[in-house]
């Protein structure tokens, strides 16, 4: 009976049911959720008692689905009740510390909390908090800290990062910050050890930043020039720490152990000393790099594989990958949120699907090997498009050749030589140290060498394109099984299908979205494929609102820019003009501003079109030298039936007097609420006169100014005016047709999902 038990079947059944946790919009009420139990267990008799074989899928994708979220739940009521309070906590470090002092700079650290408010945890509470104290944590050490605690809370766009999403499948959705900190117990880590060791050899070379990613999967020193360059190459998974990484290590244990094996005497030799050596090396190295979700997720898949090799089990590729993934599944459900998990499934079963339907043949030669390797990444690239798109949102045109150079480079040489650059660092051998460090950094110059003059070759695809990436599998299966020699008509069936995003009309006129770019603004105005800015967000130390989220929505949809209008020059409206107008050279611009190279001014009264809709500018009167709140630019926009009004910081009495020059001609459709509903600005008067169907307001949910105001908020609801914000919706976009308009908000329309929802209290 137990051979007859179909664990290929109940483990791909148990992964589908954990696949709702990527689509849901909301996890199950407890009432629903028992209610699924109980049909569960129904099932479940049947099946035991009337040998009901068919029911067993259902079963376990019942069982995954209950026990996915289930977990999720647990997971946030175990968070929801510590977020947005003040806490008494004892934690210890996790990050480990990579300066070479103690003096650091303001940085997330990561802790690991174990009581709060004098009381131990039920278990580990993992928390990222703000550090800014001139004395610097160290992996290992123990800390009492009095903490502001938050709540990762994503800037939610179309092709933005989904840091929410992110922070739930790593179990770090609690953040916070410090407001004091001691040291309990100073004593630092092993790893942190390591670290120490390592530091002043690794410091002598140009690429520390990736040699330390690689020894410790840490990729906090890496500079942006790199990471750049590493991503637009499509070389970014060779130095994350991944399975690759954890397969080398246990590759050179294995090879390094059956190498020893040959001075032992015959009695001594076992065959299973190389496997379980090289998985011991292995779990070091993945236990040196934190355990983080990737080298966790590679480590159990290795010690599932060595275990199957011990108890000599054959099983195909198909099903190590199966249950592999079942039981990563079974110890952590909220794994199959994380894009990395995806992107390491995925890249095993391409290579399985090469290795079953494009099978390799013998080679005579180097120059075979070579067609050989250029065929598999060749094949790799194209099975790789769909989900490339979906996380990345482009390809590179240089990763074919970029791979082909880089694996072998860092898979031989680069990898072996840090990893050799580690163990003697922590020996103190000084000079074979520094040799094995110079092979790292020069192998690494001369890649990037090569790397940077074809780093430019990124191409970005937007949405309507996405579907069409799957041609590559469809047109892989078709030659394979020459089912185009017959069914030629069916082939063009398919393609024509997958064009049809291409291809439908579109009824919108035009449409505006609100950007979610935190304390900020950014309103993109579009028609078609063209678009006009109106305002650019916010510059911060070593990014911008420009470029995680206007440039990577504007490449989504497809859309050329053509015209920047800016309110006034504080920077969470301004900071990202440089940015922008790099990448769109040839955009026009409009400001309030003297001194900026204006293509046309913002002054009351001027008008121009934009293909079929109407702008009018209704402040300032004049241009000035400096352009603050009181000197926004207003701007409405109007097509036949439907008018928006935009306001950037414009003050009350700012207000007053556009009521006085204009009176009913202010009435628009959308109004966009100026000021980020401060209570100097939304007078009774203004609102009355614009009186819009409905105000839109670009707020952050943490913002020192505790924006929007209430006072402003309740001006709103005493004229029954109804208003949306993005701290709660997320991007806002309003389509207009020729008689009507649609409101669509990210969390509730356009990806409403349980992990985007608002977790902890909506205000105090």
């Amino acid at each position: 009976m137990i051979n007859k038990i179909p664990y290929d079947l109940i483990c791909l059944s148990y992964s589908l049911g954990c696949l709702p946790l990527l689509f849901i919009s909301s996890l199950p009420s407890e009432y629903n959720w028992y209610c699924w139990l109980i049909l569960a267990i129904l099932l479940c008799s049947i099946y035991f008692f009337y040998q009901v074989f068919k029911l067993l899928p259902i079963i376990f994708i019942l069982l995954g689905f209950l026990w996915s979220t289930n977990y999720a739940k647990e997971y946030l009521i175990y968070v929801q009740q510590y977020i947005d309070e003040t806490l008494v906590i004892r934690a210890k470090a996790i990050s480990l510390n990579m300066s070479d002092n103690h003096e650091v700079a303001q940085k997330n650290v990561h802790f690991s909390i174990t009581h709060i408010n004098h009381q131990s945890v039920n278990s580990p509470l993992p928390i990222v908090l703000f550090w800014q104290s001139t004395t610097s944590p160290y992996a290992g050490q123990i800390w009492d800290m009095k903490i502001k605690t938050k709540v990762v809370h994503s800037y939610l766009n179309e092709g933005g990062f989904d840091s929410q999403r992110y922070a739930m499948a790593n179990h770090l959705l609690l953040t916070g910050t410090v407001e004091q900190a001691k040291i309990v117990e100073e004593q630092i880590g092993l790893r942190q050890m390591a670290v120490n060791a390592l530091l002043p050899y690794v410091n002598l070379f140009e690429y520390s930043d990736i040699m330390l990613a690689l020894a410790f999967g840490d990729r906090s020193r890496l500079t942006p020039e790199h990471k750049k360059i590493m991503f637009e190459t499509g070389i970014a998974h060779l130095m994350a720490i991944s399975g690759m990484h954890i397969l080398l290590v246990a590759l050179m244990g294995n090879r390094l152990t059956r190498g020893l094996q040959f001075l032992l005497p015959n009695q001594m030799i076992k065959y299973w000393h190389p496997l379980l050596i090289g998985w011991v090396m292995a779990l070091f190295y993945a236990w040196l790099t934190g355990l983080n979700v990737p080298a966790l997720r590679a480590i159990l898949a290795l010690t599932l594989w060595s275990a199957f090799r011990y108890f000599n089990y054959y099983l195909t590729s198909w099903q190590l990958i199966n249950r592999i993934i079942a039981i990563l599944l079974i110890y952590d459900p909220l794994m199959i949120l994380a894009e990395s998990f995806w992107l390491s499934c995925y890249a095993v079963f391409c290579l399985i699907y090469i290795a079953n339907w494009f099978p390799y043949h013998v080679v005579d030669n180097k120059w075979q090997y070579f067609r050989q390797l250029l065929r598999l990444q060749w094949l790799l690239t194209l099975l790789f498009l769909p989900l490339q798109l979906i996380i990345f949102n482009g390809i590179s045109g240089v990763s074919l050749v970029a791979n082909l150079l880089a694996i072998p480079l860092i898979t031989i040489i680069i990898f072996p030589a840090i990893l050799m650059l580690l163990v003697f660092s922590i020996i103190g051998n000084f000079y074979i140290t520094v040799w094995f460090g110079f092979i790292a950094d020069q192998t690494l110059y001369y890649l990037f060498a090569f790397l940077k003059p074809i780093a430019t070759f990124w191409i970005n695809v937007e949405q309507a394109y996405f579907l069409l990436s799957l041609s590559g599998w469809l047109m892989l299966i078709i030659l394979r099984i020459s089912f185009w020699r017959n069914y030629f008509i069916s082939c063009l069936l398919i393609l024509i299908i997958l064009l049809t995003p291409l291809l439908k009309s579109n009824r919108v006129l035009w449409r505006v979205d609100m950007l979610d770019v935190g304390h900020g603004l950014a309103v993109v105005i579009r028609q078609n494929k063209s678009a006009i800015l109106y305002d650019t967000g916010a510059k911060w130390q070593n990014s911008s609102a420009a470029e995680r989220i206007i440039i990577p929505f504007l490449k989504w949809h497809g859309l050329k820019l053509e015209g920047i209008i800016i309110s006034h020059e504080h920077n969470d409206h301004i900071g990202g003009l440089n940015v922008i107008q790099q990448h769109y050279p040839e955009a026009w611009l409009i400001t309030s501003k003297k001194h900026l190279t204006n293509t046309y001014p913002c002054i009351a009264g001027k008008e121009m079109s934009w293909k079929n809709l109407k702008m009018t500018f209704l402040w300032p009167l004049k241009l000035h030298d400096q352009a603050f709140n009181a000197e926004s630019c207003v701007v409405r926009i109007t097509s036949n039936n439907f008018s928006l009004l935009l306001t950037g910081d414009l003050e009350r009495q700012q207000e007053e007097q556009l009521v006085l020059k204009y009176r009913k001609l202010l009435f628009s459709t959308i109004l966009q609420i100026p000021h980020h509903g401060s209570n100097t600005s939304s007078s009774f008067a203004f609102l009355s006169h614009v009186n819009p169907k409905l105000s839109i307001g670009s707020v952050s949910r943490y913002n020192p100014w505790k924006l929007p105001s209430n006072k402003a908020l309740h001006r709103y609801e005493d004229l029954k005016l109804k208003f949306l914000l993005t701290s709660k919706t997320g991007q806002i976009s309003l389509l207009f047709y020729q008689d009507n308009w649609l409101i669509q908000s990210y969390r509730n329309q356009i990806k409403p999902r349980w992990y985007h929802d608002w977790f902890g209290a909506f205000a105090k």
